[in-house]
């Protein structure tokens, strides 16, 4: 796979195998129960981590169990429609993810028969899939030792090993994957799902970023950041910027007791779902209300009414929406969007398919 380093068996150390064999027997012991650690199916671990991305385990847990029952196989999710799909992911965020499993789905059913294929290699192959994503399944569901490393994994090799550099820089990535590559393939290369697994656990549960607990760690006699009591300054702390501040317009339009809803194209933010029309504006008055209905739906407005605000925080950027009403006189011409539709007010709860903040917004509507 691009960008991994194959580590060289031939120079195993015995402090890696050391590292290695604590690290399982500690996975072995006892470990948090989550619902896709209970089979290695790989369509189930590939769902998972692909939730898992930039997401809580805690936030993730019901959205699996629910998509899970929905999409229980590959095929049952390359069978269903996208909005099907979107609708099961709303407010995960990172909405490409779910694109992306749905077309992949599709690409294992032609390409593989519904068979995942079983190397990191081949899954890498597949949209969505990244080197992370393609090592975990690939050695969780099929036991090849493949190597992962995500922020927890980072943490934990950087202390273990006392490896220098902020937590998001690409050299001390580099070398972190390097080192997970040799690590999974020390002891021959055993259980290396339970060794993956036991990495990014130990770095969830154990080696935290703050008052990490030394005293209950596997590793502790071979960290070498402990020993020099440093550990806390390892890694370095990422350079944080704040979320951007984002002001938009968005638009209830009515005709004839329906709500204007309309369609994002697949890619970019949200892209896939509906929604109520939105630009980002820098004025957000009545007349930036009718300047957006026009640029976005080539509709004229009439009793303009402001409903107020809201925010809505998503990892970069913190949308903050002013929300008015309006009816709508003219046809619809679309620009930014690929499609339009007028809901019925009574069934707004059925439209599947929409973002978070739009989930949000058409509730209060029924309310």
């Amino acid at each position: 796979m691009p960008g991994t380093v194959v580590a060289d068996v031939s120079r195993v150390s015995a402090r890696d195998v050391e590292i290695r064999r604590a690290l399982v027997a500690w996975f072995a012991r006892g470990h948090r129960d989550m619902p896709w650690r209970r089979t290695r199916d790989p369509y189930a671990v590939w769902v998972s981590e692909i939730m898992l991305q930039q997401t809580r385990v805690e936030t993730v847990t019901p959205y699996f169990t629910r998509w899970m029952a929905r999409f229980p196989t590959v095929h049952a999710l390359a069978e269903a429609p996208l909005d099907d799909v979107l609708s099961h992911w709303a407010g995960l965020g990172y909405y490409a993810r779910a694109r992306n499993l749905h077309a992949a789905a599709r690409d294992v059913v032609v390409e593989y028969g519904g068979a995942f294929p079983s190397t990191a290699e081949k899954l890498h192959a597949l949209r969505g899939v990244g080197e992370y994503t393609a090592g975990a399944i690939a050695s969780i569901a099929f036991g090849e030792a493949a190597p992962i490393v995500d922020g927890n994994v980072v943490r934990v090799l950087a202390r273990v090993d006392a490896l220098a550099g902020a937590a998001d820089d690409s050299a001390l990535k580099k070398r972190v994957w390097q080192r997970a590559g040799e690590l999974v393939r020390a002891d021959g290369g055993t259980r290396a799902g339970d060794f993956n697994q036991a990495m990014m656990e130990l770095g969830a549960t154990v080696c935290t970023p703050t008052s990490p607990g030394c005293s209950r760690c596997p590793l502790v006699s071979q960290c070498r950041v402990h020993a020099a009591k440093t550990v806390e300054q390892f890694p370095a702390p990422k350079t944080k910027k704040p979320p951007r501040v984002v002001q938009a317009v968005a638009l209830l339009v009515e005709r004839d007791e329906k709500l204007l809803l309309v369609r994002r194209p697949p890619t970019g933010l949200w892209g896939g779902l509906w929604e109520p029309p939105w630009q980002a504006m820098a004025t957000t008055d009545a007349a930036a209300a009718a300047r957006v209905a026009k640029a976005c739906t080539g509709l004229s407005l009439s009793n303009i009414q402001s409903l107020g605000s809201f925010d809505h925080v998503l990892t970069h950027r913190h949308m903050r929406f002013f929300v008015y009403a309006a009816r709508a006189r003219g046809r619809v011409k679309l620009a930014g969007y690929d499609a339009a539709r007028w809901q019925p007010r009574p069934r707004l709860d059925a439209v599947a398919g929409v973002a978070a903040w739009t989930r949000r917004l058409l509730d209060k509507e029924m309310t």
